[in-house]
C-alpha cells in the first residue's frame, strides 16, 4: 500500500532484542523453553502521550519489570522498577505525567481484596508520587477507581474516586490529586449509595451512580443546582441491572447498556431531562468506547474474533483504516492515541504471530514496530488455530477454539480440554500463551466456548443458568466427543485443564466423567460450593441478599447458599468417584478463590485414597501476577501431563 512503511523505534538497550525477535531461526516448537511461553510478557501496556512524542510502557526481561518512558525516537526519558508490585496498567495523566496502577492487599474492604494504588510518574523531574498517600482526611483508602483528568490552568490535577471510612461509614468521594506531589483534597462526599460519578472536564458532576445495598436498586442522578441531586433514570433489578460507560456522543448525555428480555441495548440518557434517547439494541456486547484526553467519545467496539469499531472521529478512522489494510488477515486492537489522532498504537495477533505494537504516524504516513510481548517465540512454533462448531446432546448450537501441535500430523491427537474461567467469560481465536505452550509439547487444546459463556449474545449466556456442573460440564465433553467423531483425537487420551471457574470443571470432570478424563490440573478451582458461598455470606455481611451470592446461585441453579444441590456439584463432597491422578495448583494470596478451596478437595482426595498434590505458589494472586510463579504453574502443568498423558 502506498506509504505504507515498516521501520523501528526503540531505546538503544532495547534495541538489539527486538531486532532479535524479527528473525527467527527455525526452531521446533518442542525446543523452545517453557519460559519463553510462561514468562510475562515483555512488551505491554504501550501508550502514547497527548502531543504523540513520548511512549510509556512496560518492559520485562527476565524477572525483573520496568516501566520505560521514552521519545518516539528512542530517547530513554525515565524508567522506574515495578518487580515487586502487581502491575496493572498506565496511562498518561498529563502532557507530563504517567499514572502506574498496581494492585494491593486492602483488607478494610469486603474483608480483604485487592484494589488499585496509583503512583505517579513526573516526566520532566523524573519524580514519583503516590496518589492519595496524604490527604486532608485521615480515613481514605489509598485506592484508585476512577480518574478524570481536569482542566486547572498551570496546576496539573486529576479528579479521582476513592473511599473514605469515617465514624464507621464507608462513603465513594471525590478527590483532587496533585499531580506532582501526589496530596489530595476532598471535594465531593457520597452518600450511601454512592458507587461512582461521571465528572466533567471542569471538574465539576455531571451525574452519580447509587444502588442500593443489595443492588436490586439502580438510580443515575443528577445535581439540582440547590447542594441536592435529582433522579433521572432509575431501574429495580434482582441482577442484570444497567451499565454506566460513560459520556454520550456530547457531555450532555450519558451512555449505559440495560438488558430486557435477554436482550441488550445501548442507550443514552439526556442529563438535563432524563430522557432516553438514541436506544439501540446490540447483538453484540460492547467493549469500548473510546474517549479522548477530554472525555468525547471517539470510537465504539464489540468484543469478539474480529473487533468492530464504529468511528466519530474521521482522523482516528483514517489511521485504523490504513492498519487494517497495511495488516491484512491480523486480528487488531486499538491501544492509544495522541490528541491529533496522528498517532496511534495498535496491538496485532495473527495465526503465526504472538503479538506485536506498531505505531502510526499519520503525518510521516508511517508504521513502526514498538515491540512484541513474546519475542522469544517465532512463527515456527505458534500451533494453529481452528474454530470447531459443534452440537451439545441437547440439541444446543456450540463453538470452541482448538490449537493443534505445530508440525504434526492432526489425527488421534492426544487432547487437552481447556475451559475459561468466569463463567461468564470467554476465548478468543488469537494467541493463547497457556493453550501454545501445551500444544508445543504435542498436545491438541480444545477450550469450548460452553453454555454460561458471555460474548456470544444474551441467549448463549442464559442458556448457563442452573446448569453449573450439568450441562455447562458435559458441553466440554460434547465437544470432546465431536473431536473423536472427526478422528482427530485419540479418546483415550484426553485431560482436562482450567484455572478459576475452569478448575472447577476439571475437578467436576474428574469426579462426575472418569470415563472422559485420564487426569486434571485445576489451578485456583473452586471445590466446595457450600464453603465457598459461606465465605461470600460472610462477606456480604451474613445476608443471602448478597448480589454475589444471588449471581452463584443463579449458574448453581441453587435457591440459597445452604441448598443441598451444592454437596451434589462440589467435587471436593464426589472425591471417591476420582479414578486419575489431580494437581493442583493455588496462589496462597488468593482474594477470589480463597487457597482453602484446593486445600479442602486435596485433603478429600487423599482421605478417599486418591492421587493428589498440592503447589502452593507463595506470594501470587489469583491472576498469576508475578512471572517466577506463573512459570512454575506452567512447569507443574506440563510435567504433569507428560508423566500421565504422554503425546508419544
Amino acid at each position: 500500500m502506498q506509504g505504507f512503511r515498516i521501520a523501528w523505534i526503540a531505546a538503544a538497550v532495547w534495541l538489539s532484542a527486538l531486532f532479535v525477535a524479527t528473525a527467527h531461526a527455525q526452531v521446533r516448537p518442542q525446543d523452545v523453553p517453557l519460559d519463553a511461553w510462561a514468562s510475562l510478557p515483555a512488551v505491554g501496556n504501550v501508550t502514547v502521550s497527548d502531543d504523540g512524542s513520548r511512549l510509556a510502557y512496560v518492559r520485562r526481561e527476565g524477572d525483573q519489570s520496568v516501566v520505560v518512558v521514552q521519545t518516539t525516537a528512542g530517547e530513554i526519558l525515565t524508567t522506574i522498577d515495578v518487580s515487586d508490585r502487581r502491575f496493572n496498567g498506565l496511562r498518561w495523566l498529563s502532557p507530563d505525567h504517567v499514572g502506574i496502577w498496581s494492585l494491593v492487599l486492602e483488607h478494610r474492604l469486603t474483608g480483604g481484596s485487592h484494589v488499585p494504588q496509583l503512583d505517579i510518574v513526573n516526566v520532566r523531574t523524573r519524580n514519583v508520587a503516590q496518589a492519595l498517600r496524604s490527604t486532608d482526611r485521615g480515613g481514605v483508602i489509598n485506592a484508585v477507581y476512577g480518574v478524570t483528568r481536569v482542566d486547572a490552568g498551570r496546576e496539573p490535577v486529576i479528579h479521582v474516586q476513592a473511599y473514605t471510612i469515617e465514624d464507621g461509614h464507608v462513603t465513594r468521594d471525590i478527590y483532587r490529586v496533585d499531580l506532582d506531589n501526589g496530596r489530595g483534597r476532598r471535594v465531593a462526599t457520597g452518600q450511601r449509595d454512592t458507587r461512582g460519578y461521571l465528572i466533567r472536564p471542569d471538574g465539576s458532576i455531571a451525574a452519580r451512580i447509587a444502588e442500593s445495598d443489595d443492588a436490586t436498586r439502580f438510580r443515575l442522578t443528577a445535581p439540582d443546582g440547590s447542594g441536592g441531586w435529582r433522579s433521572l433514570y432509575e431501574v429495580v433489578s434482582q441482577l442484570d441491572g444497567p451499565a454506566v460507560w460513560g459520556f454520550g456522543h456530547d457531555r450532555d448525555h450519558v451512555m449505559i447498556s440495560t438488558l430486557e428480555d435477554g436482550q441488550a441495548y445501548l442507550s443514552e440518557i439526556n442529563l438535563g431531562t432524563g430522557e432516553e434517547v438514541k436506544r439501540t439494541s446490540v447483538d453484540e456486547d460492547p467493549s469500548g468506547p473510546f474517549y479522548d484526553r477530554r472525555g468525547r467519545l471517539v470510537a465504539m467496539t464489540t468484543y469478539g474474533d474480529d473487533a468492530e469499531y464504529t468511528f466519530f472521529e474521521p482522523r482516528l478512522e483514517e489511521g485504523w483504516k490504513v492498519m487494517t489494510q497495511g495488516l491484512p488477515g491480523r486480528r487488531l486492537q486499538l491501544h492509544s492515541f495522541s490528541d491529533d489522532f496522528q498517532t496511534i498504537v495498535v496491538r496485532s495477533e495473527g495465526v503465526s504471530d504472538s503479538g506485536t505494537y506498531f505505531l502510526y504516524d499519520g503525518a510521516a504516513r508511517s508504521v513502526s514496530v514498538v515491540g512484541r510481548p513474546y519475542p522469544g517465540i517465532g512463527p515456527d512454533a505458534v500451533g494453529p488455530i481452528f474454530v470447531i462448531n459443534y452440537e451439545a446432546a441437547d440439541g444446543m448450537a456450540l463453538m470452541g477454539y482448538l490449537t493443534l501441535p505445530p508440525g504434526r500430523d492432526t489425527t488421534n491427537l492426544p487432547l487437552v480440554v481447556m475451559p475459561h474461567g468466569g463463567p461468564a467469560s470467554r476465548d478468543y481465536l488469537q494467541f493463547d500463551w497457556w493453550a501454545q505452550a501445551m500444544a508445543s509439547r504435542g498436545y491438541a487444546v480444545f477450550q469450548p466456548q460452553f453454555r454460561g459463556s458471555d460474548g456470544f449474545g444474551e441467549a448463549h449466556l442464559q442458556a448457563g443458568y442452573g446448569e453449573w456442573g450439568r450441562k455447562m460440564q458435559t458441553d466440554l465433553s460434547d465437544g470432546v466427543a465431536h473431536l473423536v467423531e472427526q478422528g482427530m483425537v485419540d479418546p483415550a487420551r484426553v485431560c482436562i485443564v482450567g484455572a478459576s471457574y475452569g478448575g472447577y470443571a476439571a475437578l467436576q470432570g474428574m469426579t462426575t466423567q472418569p470415563d472422559v478424563y485420564r487426569c486434571a490440573v485445576s489451578v485456583a478451582g473452586v471445590a466446595d460450593l457450600p464453603e465457598m458461598l459461606e465465605a461470600e455470606g460472610r462477606l456480604g455481611g451474613g445476608t443471602s441478599n448478597n448480589p454475589v451470592i444471588r449471581y452463584w446461585t443463579r449458574f448453581m441453579g441453587a435457591d440459597s447458599r445452604r441448598d443441598s444441590v451444592l454437596v451434589e456439584l462440589s467435587p471436593a463432597r464426589r472425591a471417591a468417584a476420582v479414578e486419575g491422578p489431580i494437581l493442583l495448583i493455588h496462589g496462597r494470596d488468593d482474594t477470589v478463590v480463597p487457597l482453602n478451596q484446593s486445600e479442602i478437595m486435596h485433603r478429600a482426595l487423599r482421605a478417599a485414597g486418591k492421587d493428589s498434590r498440592l503447589v502452593v505458589l507463595d506470594g501470587e494472586d489469583h491472576w498469576l501476577s508475578f512471572g517466577p510463579t506463573r512459570r512454575r504453574m506452567l512447569e507443574e502443568t506440563v510435567e504433569f501431563l507428560l508423566e500421565h498423558n504422554p503425546p508419544d
